[in-house]
């Protein structure tokens, strides 16, 4: 077997190949981070869906909104559909559930009724803004989500201010957490 002999000159070479190639691929990656997208580190806000389904499911004392937050384009549609158990989709409003305005002033409020396994209910958001909803029977547990329509002003939106005390306390922390998640998010867009 014959063994080659590789030259200082081959190795300086091929490392300094290897180098530049490196930091080409470490400068994109950086150029990647350093490029600021709002939304980019969550997965639900950032990029406006036409239409989103969002599942209301419960299970074993979990009752759940999945996705708790979506963001829609202006005409936007959530369909609301019932993984299992029975529940509803009702605006924080004055008119229809509680005692606080938590949609934009010109939004009409809603509440779909009961529904139960397979049942579906969707509803078209025109008016830019923040919406958060319940499932009224399981408010207690905190079953609550936030639609964001378009990319309203933070400052001008009633859902992201300081949830009622009135509310059972699971559905006040889980408002408090969309809250501070969605205004993050809006701030970081308004720059």
């Amino acid at each position: 077997m014959g063994r080659r002999r590789t030259s200082r000159r081959r190795v300086v070479a091929t490392g300094g190949a290897l180098l530049s190639t490196g930091g080409t691929v470490l400068a994109s990656g950086l150029a990647g981070c350093l490029e600021e997208v709002p939304g980019d580190d969550d997965p639900q806000l950032g990029d406006p869906e036409p239409s989103v389904e969002v599942e209301l499911t419960t299970a074993a004392d979990d009752e759940r909104i999945d996705p708790p937050v979506v963001h829609l384009v202006d005409g936007g549609t959530v369909e609301w559909v019932v993984g299992d158990g029975r529940h509803d989709t009702t605006a924080y409003h004055p008119a229809t559930h509680g005692d606080q305005l938590r949609i934009p002033d010109a939004a009409e409020p809603w509440a779909s009724g009961a529904l139960d396994d397979g049942d579906s209910v969707d509803r078209t958001f025109d008016d830019e803004g923040v919406y958060d909803y319940v499932c009224t029977r399981h408010e207690p547990e905190g079953m609550v989500g936030t639609i964001v329509v378009g990319w309203p002003d933070p400052d001008e939106q009633p859902a992201l201010e300081a949830p009622s005390e009135t509310y059972p306390p699971a559905a006040v922390e889980q408002l408090e957490r969309l809250n501070e998640r969605v205004r993050e998010f809006l701030e970081e867009a308004h720059g």
